[in-house]
C-alpha cells in the first residue's frame, strides 16, 4: 500500500449488536491495491497497458446479501472507491451496476459513464451517488454470476477500454427462491462472450481474487473480464505520473495585479472608513460583514465553511439509526420517527452550496440552487419520500421539515 494514497475512508458499519468494526481503512485500501495489480496484470495478459492508456472501470455489485450482510456490502463499496480513487486519472471512465439473477436498474446507474476529472474531492463525493445502496425490490437472495457476465460482455460489446469487475460475497452462483435455476457455465450465451472477454480465475469459486474484509476470516470475491484485446486511447503522460498530480482543488495560475492603484485605493477606502466610524453615535456594533466567513446550521449541528473548497461535502443528514463510521465528524441525525436512510448531502460549490437528495428521496422549499455561501440567511426544506420501514416491508411515506441556517461564524 502506498501511504500517499491512503485515504480516510469510511470504516464498515457497526453490527446489529453495537459491536465496534472489526476492520479499517488500511485493510481496505490493502485490498484494493491487490485488486488493481490484478486488473494491471490482466490488462497486460491482454496486450494492454495502464500505464499507458485510458480505462473504463465497470464495477458490478451483487446485491442480494446487502440486508443481511450490510459489513460485507459496505466492505465492497470501500474497496471498490479505493480503487478508483487511487488509481483513475483524468480522462478515464467509472460506471457503477447491481445485480442480482440479472442487472438491475439501481438509481446511481444513471451517472454511467462517470467522467474522471482532476478533481478528487469531487470525485469522493460523487461515489455517495455512484454505488449501489439497497438490495433489489423483492429481493430474495442469491444472484447468477454467469448471466451477468453475459449482460455486461453485450453491454460492453466492441468497447476494448473496458475492464469489468464482479464484487459479490462468491463467485459461485446461487439460486434467489426455490425452484429458481442459474443459467450455469455451458449456456450457449455465456459461452459466446468468453470468446471475447477473458473471466480471470484463481480459485474454486470462479473468482480472481478473495478479498478479507476484517471480520474473522471471511472474505468477499472479486471477479475480473478483460477484452481478449485491450486497447485503450493513450494517456499523455505515463499513469503513475499523472496520480502525482491529481488534487482536490486545482490551485488557478496567480495574476498579475496592479498593486499601485489597489493600495491607493484601499488607503482611501481606509480613511473615508475612518470617518464614518468617528461619526457614528451610540457605539453600537456593525451587522457582520457579508465577506465574513459564515457557518452552516443544521438540526443543532454548526458546519464552519471559511476553510472549505470547490467539491467538498459539508454536511450529510440521515435518519435515526442510519450506519455513520465513527471517523466521519459531517453526519447529522435526524429526530426519531423517521427511516434509517440518508436524505441529503450538502456539499461546496464555487461560491456557494449545493443540496442533493439521496436516491428516491424529494426535497422542497425556498432556498436557491446553489444556495449562497456568503449571505446571512435560512431557509426551510421539506424532505419527503417513501422508504421501508424494515428490510423486505414495503416502503411507507414520511416526510420531514428541515432548516439550513447561514450565519456569521462567533468569535470568543
Amino acid at each position: 500500500m502506498n501511504p500517499r494514497f491512503l485515504l480516510p475512508t469510511l470504516f464498515l458499519l457497526c453490527s446489529a449488536h453495537g459491536a465496534a468494526p472489526t476492520i479499517n481503512s488500511s485493510l481496505l485500501n490493502d485490498q484494493a491495491e491487490r485488486l488493481y495489480r490484478e486488473i494491471d496484470a490482466a490488462v497486460k495478459t491482454a496486450g494492454g497497458d495502464l500505464n499507458a492508456q485510458h480505462l473504463h472501470l465497470a464495477v458490478a455489485f451483487s446485491t442480494g446479501h446487502f440486508a443481511r450482510d450490510p459489513r460485507m456490502a459496505e466492505a465492497a463499496r470501500v474497496i471498490a472507491s479505493d480503487l478508483a480513487q487511487q488509481h483513475l486519472v483524468d480522462g478515464d471512465q467509472l460506471s457503477s451496476y447491481a445485480w442480482e439473477q440479472r442487472l438491475w436498474p439501481h438509481a446511481g446507474e444513471t451517472l454511467n459513464p462517470l467522467k474522471i476529472t482532476r478533481d478528487r474531492a469531487a470525485l469522493r463525493a460523487t461515489f455517495q451517488n455512484l454505488w449501489p445502496r439497497t438490495a433489489q425490490a423483492g429481493s430474495e437472495g442469491g444472484h447468477d454470476t454467469e448471466a451477468v457476465i453475459t449482460e455486461l460482455a453485450q453491454r460492453f460489446e466492441g468497447q476494448t477500454d473496458t475492464v469489468l469487475v464482479l464484487l459479490t460475497n462468491t463467485a459461485a452462483s446461487s439460486a434467489g427462491r426455490a425452484g429458481e435455476r442459474t443459467i450455469g457455465e455451458n449456456d450457449p450465451e455465456y459461452v459466446s462472450a468468453l470468446t471475447r472477454w477473458t473471466r480471470v480465475r484463481t480459485n474454486t469459486t470462479g473468482a480472481t481474487l478473495s478479498l478479507p474484509f476484517g471480520e474473522g476470516d471471511r472474505t468477499l470475491d472479486a471477479v475480473i473480464l478483460t477484452p481478449r484485446s485491450f486497447s485503450g486511447a493513450a494517456l499523455s503522460r505515463p499513469r503513475t505520473e499523472l496520480l502525482t498530480e491529481q488534487t482536490d482543488a486545482p490551485t488557478p495560475e496567480p495574476q498579475q495585479i496592479p498593486w499601485l492603484p489597489v493600495l491607493l485605493a484601499g488607503a482611501a477606502a481606509a480613511a473615508i472608513a475612518g470617518l464614518l466610524l468617528a461619526r457614528r453615535r451610540g457605539g453600537a456594533a456593525s451587522r457582520p460583514s457579508r465577506r465574513e466567513p459564515l457557518t452552516l446550521h443544521v438540526a443543532g449541528r454548526a458546519f464552519p465553511l471559511k476553510d472549505s473548497k470547490d467539491g467538498d461535502v459539508i454536511c450529510t443528514v440521515v435518519g435515526p439509526g442510519y450506519p455513520i463510521p465513527p471517523s466521519s465528524a459531517q453526519y447529522v441525525t435526524l429526530g426519531a420517527g423517521l427511516p434509517a436512510i440518508k436524505f441529503l448531502t450538502v456539499t461546496r460549490t464555487g461560491s456557494g452550496l449545493k443540496v442533493t437528495p439521496d436516491l428516491d428521496v424529494t426535497v422542497e422549499g425556498d432556498a436557491p440552487a446553489p444556495i449562497p455561501a456568503d449571505r446571512d440567511a435560512e431557509y426551510t426544506l421539506t424532505v419527503k419520500g417513501r422508504a421501508p420501514s424494515k428490510p423486505n416491508l414495503p416502503p411507507r411515506p414520511y416526510q420531514t421539515t428541515l432548516t439550513l441556517a447561514l450565519r456569521p461564524e462567533e468569535h470568543p
